[in-house]
């Protein structure tokens, strides 16, 4: 039988799974290269052009939850991106893509669950996560499916 891994915040022996994990991401966005502290700053801040002052608020701040709160106040719901929606996936893949290329060391530890099943099991998130059984468990298909390109 496969083994499972359920992770969701980052704490815990899997911690690293998460994308609120910190590990720094370095990323092109509007022309402009930027430093992340982690997957979850970068996906938030992608709400809005780098031109924006919100953008490097959520970029700054030192925790990655604070960063997912900040986004869902009345004043950083409006006037986001037009194509946030539309591209909101990719932002996340390529998020996750970059800290496993960028960082070895989270390589290493993504590499060590083996051929576990992989599953963000935070019980609100069902977009990019399983929620409470019903999410398409999209971030976990990601990692599986980078840990296996790692691998190669």
């Amino acid at each position: 039988m496969t083994q499972e891994i359920r992770f969701c915040q980052p704490t815990g022996k899997y911690w690293f799974l998460s994308p609120l994990a910190l590990f720094p991401i370095k990323m092109t966005v509007d022309g402009g290269m930027y430093i992340f502290p982690s997957v979850e700053h970068y996906y938030q801040a992608m709400k809005f052009y780098a031109s924006d002052p919100r953008f490097n608020t959520i970029r700054n701040l030192k925790n990655p939850d604070d960063a997912r709160l900040l986004t869902k106040t009345p004043e950083y719901k409006v006037n986001r991106r037009a194509d946030f929606d539309d591209c909101k996936f990719d932002i996340m893949d390529m998020g996750l893509r970059a800290r496993y290329e960028q960082n070895p060391d989270a390589a290493q530890l993504l590499l060590s669950t083996g051929d576990a099943v992989l599953i963000k099991s935070c019980p609100v998130c069902y977009k990019c996560g399983f929620g409470i059984g019903s999410g398409t468990n999209r971030i976990g298909k990601t990692l599986m499916t980078i840990r296996q390109e790692l691998q190669r």
